[in-house]
Formats: structure tokens, C-alpha cells, sequence
């Protein structure tokens, strides 16, 4: 019988497969707990119990499942619970060890005014503020943010936030009433707490982060930098290990600055500590995540190390061998040197072309990139179900090498590989922004892709490419040829016109799914003597989804193509994901074009639903709070003239 702690991971998707993954090596039998919209993930037959619950914000179910079962240890990965204090004390409480820090330690760092007071006190650079406290003394706000030297632009920002949210940039003294009642508003409806605070704004800063870890007895140290400048709605997407020119002596004064945090607060296990990073080497403290981070594999690449064995070693009250021994006085600690570089892109379930909409749905085929230097960390497989209840994630793809150029290809390569249908995703985007020249050029900043959106999401396949897969009947022949059928209609059909030579020889490839294009008109088109593409029919048989070269494209099939157009001219308004109705105007409402008639939550992210034309809101179908099927109706609208 095994003698190592019993582990319950109180987390979902890939996370919670990556911190089973250690715990199995480390011996300790491992439980998860699940709800009954994720009955489809794979981590629940890989666990050795299921625990189901209301929600993963549930501490007291949690708890209870914990003790019930004889839990020694919880994790509770990123996001959810994991930098709850309140939920940390009644782990402890219940006297199972949290593999995080203490309560005290979250609350210090994970209030972002209270971390700001810390770092101060522990003398870490931050920039010009003006505190929760002292807004509310003031009868002129922006009057104050000009003397105390935050000046404009500024951001408001939410003192209990996180990921962006209850944010608001503000570059007029006039606009900053109406961003603080904002930012206030989106704080409390998030996180139960509308404090804010002002802070000076860098409109291009590069954010970096330092990994840290402490024994818990005011020691630590901490595993050099991350870099996370490709970020969009400041979430970041692709992050890289070592940062871009960062120096070995601005990595030990970032490190030194990061450890006297970790050394002030008695901090305890894997935390991060974030900085801006200007141009001329000077950096200011953003926050501290008291909890592992999602980009954390690319530390564990350059450096050899586990942190998950590392976090659960010391929440068991050791110390990992593989880490150096913890200091108790930063400046004395001697940062390892990375070796080589990782790159870590996040795949997500969404649509760039369609402003980056939700994507929910179920994995009609799934296929991971494998190969040297090549990481793979998901929480799906083939079939599993994509619940719009949670957020986009399914995978983060890693890819390491001996340079940043080295590993930035190794990375676009393997997501060129990757094969994903049934959902839309941001794999091609990433291979755009691997290979454009401002990422290995070191020109990113936080803001980059903000203004290249268009340009990064745009198909990279060339035109003639696209002609040739959008031809009469290709799209046909290729899901013939998918099913292993090699006698194709739109094959016979050009032969008995006495015109063989302008459609493309198909036949089966030797994947499941996958399909060869040969011939005069792949050649004509500048794809060589054979074009490889992995196609999946959809939406009932209505649809195709074809792969080529890392790039998805939905084709209509015959029988159905002008099936897929329904709803267009008639003002039917049908929801374009799945997820949950919150917002829907009544039966009768007049509406301009371009007006919000109904907003869905999908994912975490609220999608507004605009009406196609101006006139009356008539056959309501849904009520808030309903649940809707992509592709559902909605309402229509009657044009003036019916």
C-alpha cells in the first residue's frame, strides 16, 4: 500500500491532468472533483476517485470531499479557488495541506494594493499611484492623480483583480469620472469587491515575470524570467523563456527584487512576481501570482525542474532536490543560467476571424504535434466535449531548442501539425505571430498584437490554394476520400466533360481523415505535386473541416450548401455559439442595425448579438438565463415594409 499523501486536485482541464501526471510519479493516490457539465473530461477516468460537485467554486463541497475521502493534500491549480484566502484558511483548517501559499501570504500579495504597500516596504520598484484610500478622500480625482505624479495616462485598475479585468485606461483628465464608476462596477460584478485604485500607464512596456518559490520559513529563490508580451485584451497567448535580451545582471536585480517579496511575506511554494519592462532596463512591480502560472512548462524546459514536484514536496514540509538551496537574504543568491530557450503557445477555443467568439462544442477530431523538443499539456482528447460553462483553454503546445529562433520554429511547425475540428481555434494565429519578423526581431511589447490583429489573423494559405479547395466539388471528393471511399462524384463528373485535367486526383492519405490532392491543378496552383489536407464533415454532413498546413477551413458541401445560409435574408437572428442567455430585448422592441438585441455568456466572455437591420423585434424564442445550442434561434426581426 502506498504511503505517499492522498492528493485531490480541485481544478479542471489541462491543468488538472498536468499535476495528476506528478502526482502518479510521486506515488500518492489522486483524486479529482468534477461537475456535471464536465462529465466528458478525460481526467476524470484517468483519477482514482471522482468527486462530483456543484461548481468548482464550491470551497465547503470541496472541503467535504476532501476530508471524506482522507486527503493529505489539495491542489488547487490556477484560477478557481487557487488564490482564494478564505479557502486556503479552510483547507489548512481542515487540517489537509494546501499546496500553495498560507492565507497570510495571499492576502499580503494577492490584493493588488496591499502587494503594492509590500513591495514598497521590501524596497521593489512600483509606479506612481493613487490608493484605494486616498480616491476616496479625494473631492477632485483627477486633480490628484496630475500632483501626486501618476499623471496621464493612467489606468484604473481593480485592487482585488486579475486577468485584465476591472481595467480601464485613461488618457483626459475628463474621462477619468466615468472610468473609475466603471472600473468599480466590472470589479464588483467579478470579484464581489469594487475597490480601485490609479496607477501611472506604459503604453508599451514588455511584461516579464519572475518564477519564485519559498520554503514558507522567509527563504526562497527564485528560476530566472518569463517573458508575456503577446497578450491581447491583456490575456496573455504566447510566452517564451528566457525574455529577449535579458541580461545576466538585469535577470539577478529582477530575481533580487522578486525574492524580497518572497523573503518579507514568509511566502510558501510556486508563486510569480510581474514586472513592466522598459526600453531602457528599468522595470516597476505589477502584481504577484500566489499560485502556479499557466505558462509554467517553459521554466521547466530551460531549467530542468519540476515545479509541480517542487509545490507538493514543499506543501509535505521539504524541499525539492532539484532546486538550489533557499536564501534568506535575496541579494545572496546566484541565479542559474537558462539553457537554451522554450516557447509556450496557449491553444484556445475561439474564433479570430469572428472577433475572437467563443467556440464551444465537442473534438471531432483531435490530433497533438509529437516529436523532439515538442510538449504537449491538454485537457482533451478526440471526442471530449467543449463546455461553454468554462474558459477557452484546451491545450498549451511547448516547444524548446538551443536559441529562441530554434525554438520559435520547432513551436510553428508542431502547430502546423496539429489538427483540431469541431471547435474553431488560434493555432494559425499563433504560427503568424512565431513567424513575424517583430517577435525574433525583439519589437514586442503588452500592446503588439493589439494593432496587428487583422494582419496575424489573416489566412496564410496562398489564394490560388484557396481557389483550388473552394473548387465545385472538391470539397465533396475530399470527404469521400476521408472515409476511405476513393470513387468520387465530382471526380466522375469532370471526367464525363471530357475535363479530368482540371480536378485534383483525391485519394485517402495514410492517417485517419487524411487526404492527398495531386495533379495538374495542385501543381497550377503552387502546392507542389501533392497537397496534404485532414478533413472532418460537421454539422451533420453540412459542412467540412479541412486542415492544410496548419490552417483550418470550413467548406459547405453540395448537398447542403444552401442549407448553411438559412436565416440570412429572412431576419432571423440565431445564436452564434453556445452558451448561456443573459441579456434579450422583449417581443416588439424597435431596433436600429448594429443595436444589441441579446448578449450570451460563453467561455467567461459575455458576446453581444447585434440586429442585422433596423425594424421590430418579433418571435422571441429563449428568455434569460436559458441555455442555447449554437446555430439556435433566437428572435427576428420585421423589417418597417412587412
Amino acid at each position: 500500500m502506498s504511503t505517499a499523501p492522498r492528493l485531490l486536485i480541485a481544478n479542471r482541464g489541462e491543468i488538472a491532468r498536468r499535476i495528476l501526471r506528478t502526482a502518479r510519479a510521486r506515488g500518492c493516490p489522486v483524486a479529482v472533483v468534477s461537475t456535471a457539465a464536465d462529465r466528458g473530461a478525460p481526467v476524470r477516468g484517468e483519477a482514482d476517485r471522482v468527486f462530483e460537485v456543484p461548481g468548482f467554486l464550491d470551497s465547503e463541497a470541496i472541503i467535504a470531499a476532501a476530508t471524506g475521502w482522507d486527503a493529505g493534500l489539495l491542489h488547487p491549480g490556477y484560477g478557481f479557488l487557487s488564490e482564494n484566502s478564505s479557502f486556503a484558511a479552510a483547507v489548512e483548517a481542515a487540517e489537509i495541506a494546501f499546496v500553495g501559499p498560507t492565507a497570510e501570504s495571499m492576502r499580503l500579495l494577492g490584493d493588488k494594493e496591499a502587494a503594492r504597500r509590500t513591495a514598497v516596504a521590501a524596497g521593489v520598484p512600483v509606479l506612481p499611484s493613487l490608493g484605494v484610500d486616498e480616491l476616496a478622500s479625494e473631492p477632485n480625482p483627477a486633480a490628484a492623480v496630475e500632483q501626486t505624479g501618476v499623471g496621464f495616462p493612467c489606468a484604473v485598475k481593480a485592487a482585488a483583480g486579475g486577468g485584465g479585468i476591472g481595467i480601464r485606461v485613461v488618457r483626459r483628465p475628463e474621462a477619468l469620472e466615468e472610468a473609475l464608476s466603471t472600473a468599480a462596477s466590472e470589479a464588483r460584478a467579478a470579484f464581489g469587491d469594487g475597490r480601485v485604485y490609479v496607477e501611472r500607464w506604459l503604453d508599451r512596456p514588455r511584461h516579464v515575470e519572475i518564477q519564485v518559490l519559498g520554503d514558507g520559513r522567509g527563504a526562497g529563490i527564485h528560476l530566472g524570467e518569463r517573458e508575456c508580451s503577446v497578450q491581447r485584451r491583456r490575456q496573455k497567448l504566447l510566452e517564451w523563456a528566457p525574455g529577449f535580451g535579458i541580461s545576466a545582471d538585469l535577470r539577478a536585480r529582477m530575481g533580487e527584487a522578486a525574492l524580497r517579496l518572497v523573503i518579507a511575506t514568509r511566502y510558501r511554494g510556486a508563486g510569480t512576481v510581474e514586472f513592466l519592462l522598459e526600453p531602457d532596463g528599468s522595470f516597476h512591480f505589477l502584481e504577484v501570482n500566489t499560485r502556479l502560472q499557466v505558462e509554467h512548462p517553459i521554466t521547466e524546459e530551460i531549467y530542468g525542474v519540476d515545479l509541480v514536484d517542487a509545490q507538493l514536496e514543499i506543501a509535505a514540509g521539504g524541499w525539492a532536490a532539484a532546486l538550489p538551496d533557499p536564501v534568506v537574504r535575496a541579494g545572496a543568491f546566484e541565479p542559474l543560467s537558462p539553457r537554451g530557450a522554450a516557447f509556450e503557445a496557449r491553444i484556445v477555443a475561439e474564433s479570430p476571424r469572428n472577433g475572437f467568439a467563443p467556440s464551444p462544442g465537442r473534438l471531432r477530431r483531435y490530433r497533438e504535434p509529437a516529436g523532439d523538443g515538442v510538449r504537449v499539456d491538454s485537457g482533451v482528447v478526440e471526442g471530449s466535449p467543449v463546455p461553454p460553462g468554462f474558459d477557452s483553454l484546451l491545450a498549451k503546445v511547448i516547444a524548446s531548442g538551443d536559441s529562441h529562433p530554434a525554438a520559435a520554429a520547432r513551436l510553428a511547425s508542431a502547430l502546423e501539425w496539429t489538427v483540431i475540428h469541431g471547435v474553431e481555434t488560434n493555432a494559425s494565429l499563433m504560427v503568424s505571430v512565431l513567424r513575424h519578423p517583430d517577435l525574433l526581431g525583439e519589437r514586442v511589447h503588452a500592446g503588439w498584437l493589439e494593432g496587428r490583429i487583422e494582419e496575424v489573423a489573416a489566412s496564410r494559405l496562398a489564394p490560388d490554394v484557396m481557389a483550388l479547395l473552394g473548387r465545385d466539388g472538391v470539397a465533396d471528393a475530399v470527404a469521400a476520400a476521408a472515409s476511405r471511399r476513393r470513387t468520387t462524384t465530382g471526380a466522375d463528373l469532370f471526367r464525363s466533360l471530357g475535363q479530368a485535367d482540371e480536378f485534383p486526383r483525391v485519394e485517402p492519405g495514410r492517417r485517419a481523415g487524411e487526404v492527398m490532392l495531386s495533379g495538374a491543378p495542385v501543381r497550377d496552383a503552387g502546392a507542389g505535386e501533392a497537397l496534404t489536407v485532414t478533413a472532418t464533415p460537421l454539422a451533420g454532413g453540412r459542412e467540412l473541416a479541412v486542415t492544410v498546413a496548419g490552417e483550418t477551413l470550413a467548406l459547405p458541401l453540395s448537398a447542403e450548401g444552401e442549407g448553411l445560409r438559412r436565416g440570412h435574408d429572412s431576419g432571423e437572428i440565431r445564436a452564434p455559439l453556445a452558451g448561456q442567455v443573459i441579456r434579450i430585448l422583449e417581443g416588439g422592441s424597435s431596433v436600429e442595425e448594429g443595436d444589441v438585441v441579446a448578449v450570451i455568456e460563453s467561455m467567461k466572455m459575455h458576446w453581444e448579438i447585434r440586429a442585422p437591420a433596423g425594424g421590430a423585434l418579433e418571435g422571441v424564442a429563449v428568455e434569460r438565463g436559458q441555455a442555447v445550442a449554437a446555430g439556435a434561434l433566437l428572435l427576428r426581426v420585421a423589417s418597417p415594409s412587412e
